[in-house]
């Protein structure tokens, strides 16, 4: 059975994440600097072994996902075709956001992530989860129960 092991976020983590050879995120948060990351990382692990990881981050009020969204997923000429997020996180508090959820290559198809994303339910049964999804992604977030949020790629849980 695997498990979920909260490990700090540090630079001994990023430099593992750089040596990875699959992982979608990997490459981008090993070159991160480290006051843009926070300060856990997840990491999904069976028989001792590491098969993918999640980033997970904690927000109090919409306008602080509104930032991080405008600053990484958001190109300046293309906000408008995000109104519906806006108007759906806006008013939001105490949600979470799932930044990154990757099951190692080798490791697909086993049910790590659904595993990880039904955790992340346990651990945070109240809390509203946000996530930036990927086209080819979003069939299993929708296996997930997540939901599109209006005519955008963001999805939404609870």
């Amino acid at each position: 059975m695997p498990s979920i092991i909260t490990k700090p976020f540090d630079k001994e983590m990023q430099s593992l994440l750089g040596e990875l050879s699959s992982g979608y995120h990997a490459g981008e948060l090993s070159r991160k600097d480290p006051s843009e990351l926070p300060e856990v990382i997840y990491t999904i692990e069976h028989n001792d072994e590491m098969v993918g990881y999640g980033v997970v981050r904690e927000y109090a009020q919409g306008n602080q996902l509104i930032q991080k969204a405008e600053k990484d997923y958001f190109h300046p000429d293309e906000r408008y075709l995000e109104k519906d997020f806006y108007i759906d996180i806006k008013n939001e508090t105490n949600f979470i956001f799932i930044e990154a959820l990757d099951v190692l290559k080798e490791h697909e198809g086993n049910g790590y992530a659904a595993y990880f994303v039904n955790w992340l339910k346990a651990k945070y049964p109240n809390k509203k989860m946000y996530v930036y999804s990927l086209d080819k992604s979003q069939n299993f977030w929708y296996k997930q129960q997540f939901e599109v949020v209006g005519s955008t790629v963001w999805m939404t849980y609870n």
